[in-house]
């Protein structure tokens, strides 16, 4: 779903801010998300903490797919 969010092939809105990557580091893709803080564990696990936590640790090579299919076939493999 977030991809899909991302590539605006869903009309949602995004309400995260992109990682400022001077220096992107092995754990994180050029595409990385700020996670939105949590005080609380009901928000943490919501879906947008937990999805860009999810996210930011995808390869470079998977976040930069051009289609959902590609995208979904490269996820399965991994």
């Amino acid at each position: 779903m977030l991809y899909k969010i991302l590539y605006h092939l869903v009309a949602v809105d995004m309400p995260l801010t992109m990682k400022m990557h001077f220096c992107p580091t092995c754990t994180e893709n050029t595409t990385a998300y700020i996670i939105p803080s949590s005080r609380c564990d009901y928000h943490r696990f919501t879906f947008f903490p937990r999805t860009v936590r999810e996210w930011n640790t995808l390869p470079e090579h998977i976040v930069s797919l051009t289609t959902i299919e590609a995208f979904k076939n490269a996820i399965i493999t991994a």
